[in-house]
């Protein structure tokens, strides 16, 4: 597949490609451009010149053309099902919940834009202003570059992509290196769907070397990364360069906390479903899982008889429960950690096992501790099940809010009072009451603090992030 710049299909200015790889087969699916500096300054300037127009057209207009894109993304259902499936190495049933997801939030969004406005300072109500009149609107920043993961490209592009044009802004996408396939069909279809040309590129190549020139270059205005801590600092670095305005969506190592009166048979139900989808690939899955100590054995047996009966593999077969992490050097990883964590005195009770290159055993690790590493700080991003103990519910919030993480997290209980009180302590962004942090409503505020990210995604949260106010004063008027 090539790029899309000024609204036309093309290939590097040099001609480089670079392999997409099966995670599953190992086999090579398809080629993309490597952008050159010299593609990138072309898509930086059609932005500008598609920034121009498309801020001109009106919202209804912008409704509309995703509305038709809503359409064009539905009758290509089975191929991006397809390709997810090759260069995700997703199961059909989760690459087909993606894109459910995605028709939902498009239209959430073209609701919510319809109703997001301004404010009205009306005359009189302060005494430096009695006779005029104050109120706010809301305009784009410019040129907005979306920087997409590769655990669910195909919603996280209209997370990101949608708002961004619904609010007037032009855009580019920059995928991930693993997964540009999808997007670089949505991108096609969005322009097929009637959106200005030059308002939508889409450039593909390692982020070492496009997305560090996209976001240090200062002819962009807002950057919006959804991707891991370390990479987001230094989108953040780059941006304040140039006080770009920025929108992180990072890291989490979210926590469960089950307290003993919990319904073992919900709490185990949530702990597995709360981790197992993508192979744990999700940011906002639980990674932590805190056991009050007079369920703790009764939990653990129970936890460790469900993962045994999760079945790893082909992602293309139906019986799979998950399919390989997206790359070797990502299972190596997880391999590490937990290698690291057994080293801390941890216990491995099932799993622990990296096999055909990709591929993860679930894996259960009872006896961590609050001192350990992945107790703390160190994201899992694969299948694994960190198992803690703990005596008191200030005790399990102590443990939870000491990572430097705080995106999402979870507690199980029938004890409402108890529920409020981790609800109102725990520091992340969100708090799931009889659930796993694995949350994400349509219109929610979604992200967390510390080094989980800046700003929220969701609804108007994501419409007001991709825009700016104006303030427009009729002054002596009244």
């Amino acid at each position: 597949m090539r790029m899309i710049i000024g609204g036309r299909s093309c290939g590097a200015a040099d001609g480089a490609v670079q392999e997409v790889v099966s995670p599953a087969t190992h086999e090579v699916v398809d080629t993309v451009p490597r952008a050159t500096p010299e593609d990138l300054a072309r898509a930086l300037a059609h932005a500008r010149r598609g920034f121009a127009a498309w801020s001109r057209v009106p919202l209804h207009r912008r409704i509309e053309v995703v509305q038709a894109f809503e359409r064009r993304l539905e009758e290509r259902r089975e191929d991006l099902v397809r390709l997810s499936l090759q260069e995700a190495g997703k199961t059909r049933a989760l690459a087909a919940g993606e894109l459910r997801v995605a028709g939902v939030l498009l239209r959430n969004f073209c609701e919510a834009a319809r109703a997001l406005g301004g404010e009205t300072f009306p005359p009189g109500n302060h005494p430096l202003a009695e006779h005029d009149l104050v109120l706010t609107v809301r305009e784009p920043w410019g040129v907005v570059v979306c920087l997409l993961p590769f655990n669910s490209p195909l919603s996280l592009y209209v997370q990101k992509v949608i708002p961004a044009l619904l609010m007037g802004n032009a855009v580019i996408v920059k995928p991930a290196s693993a997964t540009p396939l999808g997007n670089i069909v949505m991108t096609e279809l969005l322009l097929a769907a009637g959106v200005e040309p030059e308002a939508v590129q889409i450039v593909t190549g390692g982020g070492a070397v496009v997305g560090r020139h996209l976001v240090g270059s200062p002819d962009v205005d807002l950057v919006s990364l959804t991707g891991s801590t370390a990479v987001g600092l230094e989108i953040a670095r780059l941006c304040a360069a140039h006080l770009h305005r920025v929108a992180l969506e990072l890291g989490g190592n979210d926590a469960l906390i089950i307290l003993e009166d919990a319904d073992l048979a919900l709490a185990v139900q949530e702990a597995v479903t709360g981790r197992q989808v993508n192979a744990g690939q999700i940011c906002c899955a639980s990674k932590r899982f805190l056991v009050q100590r007079p369920l703790l054995e009764a939990f653990t047996a129970a936890l460790h008889e469900r993962l045994r009966a999760i079945r790893v593999g082909d992602p293309a077969d139906p019986a799979t429960t998950f399919g390989p992490l997206i790359s070797e050097a990502a299972a190596v990883e997880v391999e590490r950690q937990v290698r690291r964590a057994v080293e801390q005195g941890a216990t491995l009770r099932c799993g622990g096992r990296r096999f055909n290159r990709t591929f993860f055993e679930p894996t259960l690790l009872t006896g961590v501790t609050p001192a350990m590493d992945v107790a703390r700080d160190d994201e899992i991003f694969g299948p694994v099940w960190p198992v803690l103990a703990f005596d008191t519910l200030e005790e399990a919030v102590a443990i939870a809010n000491a990572s430097c993480y705080g995106l999402s997290g979870g507690v199980i209980t029938r004890d409402g009072a108890k529920a409020l009180r981790v609800a109102r302590t725990l520091r992340a962004g969100c708090c799931v009451i009889n659930g796993s942090g694995l949350y994400r409503a349509p219109g929610q505020p979604f992200g967390g603090p510390k080094m989980s990210g800046l700003g929220r995604e969701g609804g108007r949260f994501t419409l007001e992030e991709m825009s700016q106010l104006k303030t427009i004063v009729f002054k002596n008027q009244f």
